[in-house]
């Protein structure tokens, strides 16, 4: 009788699975040892951004409803209106505080900062666009800091309005503000009588923005100071 040796030939998809059928079955307690730990792996990940998106939800949804609750004290007289504003930047500020991604992390510091500023609460205003500015997007923040100075002017606070207007020059130098920002800073040094600063900053106005409703300006200004320079030499 002849003894025939059949040999079969498997691709290396077919080879590839066979392998592995081949390793599982030798080591089958690690094999499953390893789909337990996926298992819960992939539940605990899966359970995580079910948290995540109702906590965004939830807070959003509150910090909203507190904003809309202040918004109907039109009817309110002023002493209530008062009363009714303080509690609701405590409640707004209590959800922001507990809040570390998604929409009021992002925003929630800049919309009280803006309850202040529009009630004419200018320090309180100051505090809370410097926290915002660290929590917003680079777009808002450069805004934020903006505001800040704005406010401090309001106040008569130089110096503080120059400290934000100069570190917005400094981290966002390349916002869609820089123009004004440039140009306010150098409106901050002249207040001062730093006349030589405050021309820089004109100057810079109308080289990087030679566009900008603020070149005209600043290059009036630093004309101007240009002549109180000169007398007093």
């Amino acid at each position: 009788m002849i003894d025939r040796q059949v040999s079969v030939k498997r691709n290396i998809v077919e080879q590839t699975l066979m392998n592995v059928r081949d390793y599982i079955r030798a080591h089958q307690s690690i094999v499953v040892k390893i789909t337990i730990v996926s298992g819960i792996v992939l539940f605990v990940i899966i359970a995580g951004i079910v948290f995540f998106d109702y906590k965004i939800n939830k807070e959003t949804s509150d910090f909203e409803a507190v904003l809309e609750e202040y918004r109907n004290t039109y009817t309110l007289d002023e002493i209530q209106k008062q009363e009714k504003f303080e509690r609701t930047v405590m409640k707004l500020q209590s959800i922001a505080d507990s809040s570390y991604f998604g929409y009021v992390h992002n925003n929630g510091y800049y919309i009280i900062a803006s309850l202040y500023f529009n009630e004419k609460d200018y320090s309180n205003a100051a505090k809370y666009y410097e926290k915002a500015y660290r929590h917003c997007s680079p777009l808002f923040a450069a805004l934020a800091l903006q505001q800040a100075g704005i406010a401090c002017e309001y106040i008569n606070n130089i110096d503080e309005a120059l400290r934000y207007y100069l570190l917005c020059e400094s981290k966002y130098n390349t916002s869609y503000n820089s123009d004004q920002i440039l140009f306010n800073i150098g409106r901050m040094y002249s207040l001062k009588g730093e006349y030589f600063k405050a021309r820089e900053y004109y100057t810079k106005v109308t080289v990087e923005f030679p566009q900008s409703v603020f070149a005209k300006r600043a290059m009036q200004y630093g004309m101007f100071l240009g002549a109180i320079e000169s007398r007093q030499k």
